[in-house]
């Protein structure tokens, strides 16, 4: 038999730890730094600086497709003009004629993807940290899962198109 130092004493038995706090306002989803995950994943909300806290909705690539041809009509009521997030996988980063940088994102069609064009400036890191949309595109990869918010533009070709969007975390 081992045995140690202080094994002959009566052992203290430790008080019970405290009740833990209820969760402090910072892990609300619309309180604290904007841009910096939690739990790997970022809340819902706008992480432009510019824009309220308000929980933005959330659609899959397929929803908008889908919708846009079942009825494009009901489509344009539910998105156009609307600021919401939109998460996918990359299909590839591609610059118009124009000079616009367009996220394509695909879908469940093979011929239709989700073109978001992006802002010219991005924010590329926590705290509000910007940068030019070629560093940006260059941080997304074709397969990548991805997430931008942006204002719904209608359709061209049958394709939904967003405007006026950031590509958000986990293209870092």
């Amino acid at each position: 038999m081992l045995w140690l130092t202080g094994n002959h004493e009566e052992q203290q038995v430790e008080p019970a730890a405290e009740p833990v706090a209820q969760a402090s306002p910072a892990s609300e989803p619309n309180s604290g730094a904007r841009g910096v995950p939690k739990n790997g994943t970022l809340d819902p909300i706008s992480i432009d600086p510019k824009r309220t806290t308000d929980i933005l909705p959330q659609y899959q690539a397929d929803t908008l497709v889908d919708d846009y041809q079942e009825d494009a009509g009901a489509a344009d009521d539910r998105y156009r003009g609307k600021y919401f997030i939109v998460e996918g996988v990359a299909s590839g980063v591609r610059r118009e004629a124009n000079d616009s940088v367009f996220l394509d994102i695909r879908s469940n069609s093979p011929a239709l993807v989700v073109r978001a064009k992006l802002l010219p400036i991005q924010i590329c890191g926590p705290a509000g940290r910007t940068c030019e949309v070629e560093a940006r595109g260059t941080m997304v990869r074709r397969g990548q899962k991805v997430a931008v918010e942006c204002t719904g533009a209608g359709q061209v070709d049958g394709s939904p198109v967003l405007e006026g969007c950031l590509v958000r975390g986990g293209a870092n």
